[in-house]
Order: structure tokens, then sequence, then C-alpha cells
């Protein structure tokens, strides 16, 4: 049987923002797209600060290429796997949000999405292993 990949709203990926190892990670993934463009991102490693941090510096940098380089910024879109679709249903879920924000927002829990099924398919990946191994609990 295919393994059915998690779906997970807006609401669970906030949530899962919650979760230190998981903002690591997330930000460690955010930095690495980034740097893909040249694009600088920093963060410090305090969860309580990753929000923010990163908000402020990926809307100045999706700003820049707005502006000057709509090819750079689409194809960002595509290697952190954005649509079109996804910024039309996040534009209707913060309607008094501008576009810049709403793309901000929207790449954040992107990545935060793209670590979370990592996560899944390792707990599936290490679980197959424990059953093949006879490590069953």
């Amino acid at each position: 049987m295919p393994l059915k990949l998690p779906v997970f709203s807006r609401n669970e990926l906030i949530s899962a923002s919650k979760r230190d190892a998981l903002i690591t990670e997330t930000a460690e993934q955010i930095i690495k797209d980034f740097a893909e463009f040249s694009l600088d991102i920093t963060f410090s490693g305090n969860p309580g600060h990753f929000y923010d941090e990163l908000y402020h510096q990926m809307f100045f940098h999706i700003n820049e290429l707005m502006s000057e380089s709509n090819n750079r910024f689409q194809a960002l879109l595509y290697r952190i796997d954005v649509s079109q679709k996804d910024i039309d249903m996040y534009h209707r879920q913060m309607p008094n949000a501008n576009y810049n924000d709403v793309l901000t927002e929207l790449i954040i829990h992107r990545e935060i999405k793209k670590i979370m099924i990592r996560d899944f398919f390792r707990s599936k990946y290490k679980n197959n292993n424990d059953d093949e191994n006879g490590d069953n609990d």
C-alpha cells in the first residue's frame, strides 16, 4: 500500500513552529534555500526569536527580488516549492496582509512543512527498520 503524505493546515504549521528542534531545522533549511540565490539569512539559534529574525530578513530579500529580478524570485519560489495556488490560498486566509507579508509567511510555513514531512519519513523509515530487526515495543 502506498504511503500517504500527511496534510498540514496553516494552524498546524503555526503550532508546530513552537517546537525547538523543528525551529532549528527549519531555520537551517531557510538559510540553505536562500543561500542558493546568494541571499544571506542568519539565525541566532534562539527559538524564541526564530519568527521575527527570519521573517524580517526574508521579507527584505523577497522585496528586493520582486523589484529587481522576477526570474530569480520565481526560481526561489520553485526551489522552495511554493505555487500560485498556495499564494492565493494564503492571501484569502490573510485578507488584510500585503502580498509580500503573505509570501513571507507562506515561505516560512512551507519550510516548516518540508521539515515535518522529512520527520514523518524518518520515523516511518525508523519504524520499518525496527520492525525488520524485531525491535517491536
